[in-house]
């Protein structure tokens, strides 16, 4: 059985990514390692070649740096984040859209839930959802 699903996020600018999403979901800054001094990445310098947080036991995010192919932002992958407490979706919502956009508001949906989908600045996609 697979132990757990974790979003690998590529940008452009890792090192303001890792910050952003750290203040957003908190957790620990993990295996932060830059390209500087590594053989094979000289003509790239001061990248991201790895960072995790690690928000809890079952939410891990890694990140890094583009590298040779640019990055064509899409929504063919959406991160789907579940909450405990309307406050808790309402933090994050606010953070992730305030220099993002808003596809749907924070709002009662159909299932009985409360759901927001929102694009963040660095272009990535998130399903908020808390179930009362």
């Amino acid at each position: 059985m697979m132990k757990q699903l974790i979003p690998y996020l590529t940008t452009d600018h890792c090192k303001e990514a890792v910050d952003y999403y750290h203040a957003i979901f908190g957790g620990e800054i993990k295996n932060f390692q830059m390209s500087d001094g590594i053989p094979g990445f000289e003509e790239y310098p001061n990248k991201v070649l790895h960072a995790e947080i690690v928000v809890s036991e079952q939410i891990t995010l890694y990140l890094n740096d583009i590298f040779q192919t640019p990055v064509a932002e899409g929504n063919s992958v959406i991160l789907g984040l579940e909450f405990d407490s309307e406050a808790e979706i309402t933090k994050v919502y606010k953070a992730l859209a305030e220099e993002g956009s808003i596809e749907m508001e924070l709002q009662e949906a159909f299932w009985g839930a409360v759901h927001a989908k929102v694009v963040d600045k660095f272009g990535f996609s998130w399903e908020l959802n808390w179930e009362k």
